[in-house]
């Protein structure tokens, strides 16, 4: 069964929350705090928030997340 995991970006004053989904377990539990760990890096990456986003969206995605649209 899959569960939704829930990340609130921010960059300068910008704010989105973002609704991925992926299976209720301890391997996805983990890959969820190392890709939340490592997303500091992304965003250091990017100039605007546009970027950023996305950069971020493929960044859980690589870690096996897809995102839901809330």
């Amino acid at each position: 069964m899959n569960k939704p995991y829930i990340i609130c970006l921010s960059f300068g004053t910008w704010r989105n929350e973002l609704w991925f989904s992926a299976p209720d377990n301890e391997f996805a539990e983990r890959n969820w705090q190392n890709a939340v760990d490592m997303l500091p890096e992304v965003s250091e990456k990017c100039t605007n928030p546009n970027q950023f986003m996305s950069a971020a969206v493929e960044h859980f995605e690589e870690y096996g997340f897809t995102r839901i649209q809330r």
